[in-house]
């Protein structure tokens, strides 16, 4: 439970509050592929990720798939749905891996922020933060074309002090990958394809070399 500790939502809770979250939360884990919850089920808790990686994704009629994001170690994830009485998931969860996580109590913690000013004020800006991060995604993905959408997604998985070549590791799959960025699978492939022949990535199953992070910068 010490990870919650270094969580932005938990670090200023005193030593009591803080008994009293590890108190209300559990260690669960899920096999690849293992549903967390579903679209419209009661937001009974919320989940910080310790391992693994979690996919966010809604379902229409006809089952398609949209994946509106890509949890990884160290994200919290659902704790919007705390500020919303008698609220449902609006997004499906599921295991991409097998992850380990710590489930919240939601209704145990709403009452913590009841009664502290502080963390209420420390969640307020992590939600803004969020909310900006939203904003400009909202931006990237209806007013720039599919290869910008591919190379930003690249350039923020890049370590800031990486050094060319790099190495980034790919568990999610392409699939996947490609309905996080509103582009067909096929189209993703093909940019990747492009890009390779740019010079600037070289593509190995699972893992991607970054031949020149300043090629992609210039797009």
């Amino acid at each position: 439970m010490e990870i919650l500790r270094q969580n932005i939502l938990f670090s200023s809770l005193d030593g009591d509050q803080f008994a009293r979250v590890t108190a209300g939360s559990k260690s669960i884990k899920l096999k690849e592929g293992e549903v967390l919850f579903q679209q419209q089920q009661a937001a009974d808790y919320f989940y910080l990720l310790e391992q693994g990686e979690i996919k966010l994704y809604r379902s229409s009629a006809d089952g398609a798939e949209k994946v509106i994001e890509l949890i990884r170690a160290g994200q919290t994830f659902a704790e919007a749905m705390m500020f919303m009485d008698g609220g449902f998931y609006p997004v499906n969860a599921q295991a991409l891996i097998d992850s380990q996580l710590i489930r919240v109590e939601m209704a145990m913690f709403r009452d913590l922020l009841e009664h502290s000013p502080k963390t209420s004020l420390k969640i307020l800006g992590y939600m803004s933060q969020r909310l900006h991060g939203l904003v400009q995604e909202i931006d990237q993905l209806t007013l720039q074309n599919a290869k910008m959408r591919v190379i930003q997604f690249i350039l923020r998985e890049i370590p800031v002090d990486a050094i060319e070549p790099c190495q980034l590791e790919w568990n999610t799959p392409k699939t996947v990958l490609a309905s996080r960025l509103s582009v067909r699978p096929e189209t993703f492939s093909r940019i990747l394809q492009q890009l390779t022949q740019e010079n600037l990535i070289k593509v190995d199953r699972k893992s991607i070399d970054i031949l020149d992070i300043g090629g992609l910068k210039d797009y």
